[in-house]
């Protein structure tokens, strides 16, 4: 960019704006005319195509322009490469830009993006720019002002306009604009986490009143009330921003309540309100009579929510946060629940399933979509919208209904190809053409269509199908998929019922439990069979009898429950034992989910699940491989190496699977690039070799590392033919009874460590090691942590495992490079969960030979390559089944070369564990590494 020439023409525009500042100055120069005198100009100067001199279509200008006075969105949205990179807000030269209403309209469509964090105000005679990842504040509406000049000051600060400038934006001017000081870092709140936070603590308010007008109420009760409550005021807010309903519908209620004198309850007027409602779209959300009509709710409480919902109380702009944000933030906050006390005190706190799995973990759109296009897209793909008609999409588990939104849209958007391709096919009709825009049975000037709400009430109906175990959940995904269905709407007619019913298509259950659980013999308390919640797939009318009875739903798809925290009884162990073959090596529920969700699809139907990438290889999931491997074809195995759900810290894959005779297996790697596929020689498998590897999903071995694996089996045996890995004891986990004498007495805690001492006390002190005292070859006992072992322990072990010959591997595999480190002990000594002994039961191997090969690089190579779990963790681990089934090498000692062999290993990890005992000298230094080399 040429400087002098930017100099050139901005000092053209001060001089112009100096010369005739009175006029500009004045009300009768209005904020259309400064766009186009000023603004317009001062950023075609810092080189921007304002006016599109280069004719690139609507989605690729590199500015988009509103058109007149504005409200919500702001006036320029300045972009490189489709993608927004910054927001201008424009005003008349005589209005004030310390307003606090201009400051917060300018930053407040950007801040509820969550993808713009630079806003700019100006109405040419001042310029502002504001960082705005920063929660907008009325109390403190300059937080987050990163620079401010008068008009007079332009020339002087050039070097900062310019940073504004196409050229410098492409360079990333924008990220080092944002402020990193330590207080704007505690104000980064981003949107969806500040609606959570404001929504959570409307729970608890609303959940204290309701509780404490009625004391009586149950707290299944208590929780519908509440939620409904609130899920009816979020519709209606989002529905006035998107003129649905008529703007400040809510607020004009509250209103009224204080100038009636407060004499009615707001309620009064509220639930008019969802009557109303109720005749225009029908649909689920404001079925009367409902609790949250007869329950008592303090009218103050519910004004405030209300109004601090609406501008300028409330940052929020509705018709700017998108259904599916919206759907991560219900995803959160199904994460908790309202308790009460046995003292009377109400609370929200989380559910123990989620506590017990480290929080909740939403879905990221891309997972959704690449799941949708490869399940729902390959089943519609070349029909006719009829025969689309009949295709039955279900998420088992759908939580806030994410990937049923997914699904939605995706059939949404073939329709609108459809129809547009084939228009004699649309039905024609005076009020609900199926194909429309802008009200219209033509497309707006941006080429855009929509479907009528009629007929993507119709596709709700047809073909989205889900399950939940949460009340709650099912009632959030069926709000998800009505403002999905509102979607564009603007000034419905009244009183036509728009939206279906989907209380037949979004059932609330236990997904993997049926009736059948009650025949077992026990007696179920009311509170048990609540929690259990079954559900019959088979009923015509509580489940999904007619779609059973036509061969199952077309499709499942969906981010099943992980872990095991679910499952709290033995007779619902008992159950599944009974009914789940995947249970006889585990109670894992996504295991469970997969058999009882394939067991769902009709023939030939699809399969797309996002699940940890363990089930692959791991001992407890081979029945689970079996049943897959014989009965299904896995047509599709993405590896997502990178961390899809941060927290979790859990690597993962989506799995595409059809009811169908098992063919080749494509397998895909993701990472933050996109898609990679290596050469097709490589991420083609034949599902068969999988069957012959004994149900093992080898995924990450290429041709060679096949044929090199098969040798080293042919030429080995698994260690547990030769030696006993096992556990060590758990130190974080204590029993019910007392610290023993001089032990810490912390037994009411679990991140403690209840039975050491730093000295011996007596002679029933062991000497201890952790992981970090391992070396490849080296044990460092420091004398400084002592432990008294026995039952009192939540996990004792054998102490056999402590005593005699055995190696010891380290838990999570360490340094850079990751290797399994091993190395030799003798004597008793205890060893807490991340040391991993390795008892020598029998004399068919020299404990040194075992040492060297397993601390060598290919039994690393090996456990990498059989161990996708590994792969990519913050910390992989080394498990007891992996140790297992580690290949060694047996020496026939009657062939002399293999003898020589066997003894010249056996003689250098002799001499290695001598030199590390003196590893503090530096000439051994140097030799160890020689002969590590060597053994490796």
């Amino acid at each position: 960019m040429d400087t002098s020439t930017v100099r050139r023409n901005i000092r053209s525009l001060v001089e112009k704006f100096d010369r005739d500042k009175h006029y500009y100055l004045s009300k009768d120069y209005l904020e259309a005319q400064t766009r186009e005198d000023f603004i317009n100009p001062l950023f075609e100067a810092l080189g921007w195509d304002i006016s599109n001199k280069a004719g690139l279509p609507p989605f690729e200008r590199e500015v988009l322009l509103e058109k007149g006075e504005t409200t919500g969105r702001p006036d320029y949205n300045f972009r490189l490469g489709g993608t927004s990179k910054f927001f201008v807000e424009a005003k008349a030269p005589s209005e004030s830009l310390d307003s606090v209403k201009h400051i917060l309209q300018a930053k407040s469509y950007a801040w509820n993006t969550k993808e713009v964090f630079i806003v700019v105000l100006t109405d040419f005679e001042e310029l502002k720019v504001f960082d705005a990842s920063l929660r907008p504040d009325k109390k403190n509406p300059l937080q987050g002002l990163i620079l401010k000049l008068k008009y007079t000051e332009y020339l002087d600060n050039l070097e900062k306009l310019l940073l504004l400038s196409k050229e410098a934006v492409g360079q990333g001017s924008l990220e080092r604009l944002l402020l990193r000081d330590a207080k704007s870092k505690r104000q980064k709140i981003p949107v969806d986490k500040s609606f959570l936070q404001d929504m959570s603590l409307w729970r608890e308010e609303l959940a204290k009143d309701v509780y404490k007008h009625n004391p009586d109420i149950s707290v299944r009760t208590l929780n519908e009330v509440v939620q409904k409550l609130l899920d009816r005021i979020v519709f209606i807010r989002i529905a006035e921003d998107r003129n649905i309903i008529k703007s400040r519908t809510l607020f004009e209620i509250a209103e009224l309540w204080k100038a009636e004198g407060k004499k009615r309850p707001i309620q009064y007027h509220l639930n008019n309100l969802f009557r109303e409602i109720n005749a225009d779209l029908n649909g689920d959300i404001f079925k009367s009579p409902h609790a949250c009509e007869q329950y008592e709710v303090d009218s103050h409480l519910l004004a405030e929510i209300i109004e601090a919902l609406y501008f300028p109380n409330s940052p929020y702009l509705f018709d700017v946060i998108g259904v599916e944000l919206l759907g991560s933030i219900y995803e959160r906050y199904l994460g908790s629940t309202i308790r009460v006390t046995p003292g009377g005190r109400v609370k929200v706190e989380e559910k123990p399933e989620v506590r017990k799995a480290g929080g909740v973990y939403y879905t990221p759109q891309y997972i959704v979509k690449y799941i949708v296009e490869n399940t729902v897209g390959k089943l519609v793909e070349g029909k006719t919208p009829k025969q689309i008609e009949k295709i039955k999409i279900l998420d088992p588990a759908c939580g806030s209904g994410s990937f049923l939104l997914g699904a939605y849209k995706y059939i949404i958007d073939y329709h609108i190809k459809y129809y547009r391709d084939h228009p004699k096919e649309a039905h024609v009709h005076p009020l609900f053409p199926d194909l429309i825009s802008g009200g219209r049975a033509t497309p707006d000037e941006e080429g855009n269509y929509m479907l009528s709400i009629i007929k993507k009430g119709h596709i709700l109906r047809n073909n989205i199908f889900g399950v939940d175990i949460d009340p709650q959940a099912v009632e959030i995904t069926m709000m998800s998929l009505y403002l999905k269905a509102l979607e564009g709407e603007r000034t419905l007619p009244r009183k036509q019922g728009l939206l279906p019913v989907l209380s037949d298509n979004i059932k609330c259950g236990n997904s993997l439990i049926g009736y059948d659980i009650f025949d077992q013999g026990q007696l179920f308390t009311d509170e048990e069979k609540e929690r259990i919640n079954p559900f019959d797939w088979n009923s015509k009318k509580a489940g999904f009898g007619k779609i059973m009875e036509r061969g199952g739903f077309d499709c499942v798809i969906g981010n099943p429950p992980y872990g095991f925290h679910q499952i709290h009884s033995n007779y619902e162990k008992q159950y599944f034992k009974k009914y789940f073959k995947v249970s006889q090596g585990s109670f894992e529920h996504y295991f469970l989910f997969y058999e009882k969700s394939l067991g769902l699809i009709k023939k030939n139907g699809m399969h797309g699940f996002i699940v940890p990438v363990t089930w692959l290889t791991i001992p407890s999931a081979r029945s689970l491989r079996k049943l897959i491997l014989n009965d299904y074809w896995i047509k599709e195995i993405c590896y997502l190496p990178e961390l899809v759900f941060a927290n979790a810290k859990v690597n993962t894959l989506i799995s595409i699977i059809q009811n169908w005779k098992y063919n080749n297996v494509l397998v895909k790697i993701y990472d933050s690039l996109g898609f990679q596929e290596p050469a097709k020689e490589e991420c083609i498998y034949k599902q068969s070799e999988f069957i012959k590897a004994d149900y093992f999903i080898g995924i990450f071995e290429k041709k060679l590392d096949r044929q090199i694996l098969k040798k080293i089996s042919i030429l080995s045996r698994p260690l547990k033919e030769i030696a006993r890995p096992c556990s060590g004891y758990n130190p974080y986990e204590v029993g019910k009874g007392q610290a023993p004498k001089g032990g810490l007495q912390t037994a009411e805690t679990v991140k403690t460590k209840p039975y050491h001492a730093e000295n011996k006390l007596s002679d029933e002190w062991k000497p201890e090691v952790v992981g970090r005292d391992l070396g490849r070859y080296s044990l460092n006992i420091t004398g400084k942590r002592w432990i008294k072992y026995g039952p009192w322990l939540a996990a004792p072990r054998d102490p056999k495992n402590f005593l005699g010959k055995r190696i010891l591997v380290q838990e999570i595999t360490g340094g850079k490079d990751r290797r399994i480190v091993a190395s030799y002990c003798d004597q008793e000594l205890y060893h807490s969960r991340d040391v991993i002994p390795i008892k020598l039961e029998s004399e068919l191997s020299n404990p040194l030979y075992l040492l060297g090969i397993i601390n060598s690089w290919l039994i690393t190579w090996y456990h990498y390559k059989r161990n996708p779990k590994a792969k990519k963790e913050l910390f992989p681990k080394v498990l007891v089944s992996d140790l297992e089934k580690l290949p060694i090498r047996t020496s026939n000692f009657d062939d002399p070369k293999e003898k020589a062999m066997h003894d010249r290993l056996v003689s250098l990890v002799d001499h290695m564990l001598e030199l590390n005992k003196k590893k503090h000298a530096l000439p051994a230094t140097s030799e160890r590494e020689a002969v590590e080399r060597e053994i490796a």
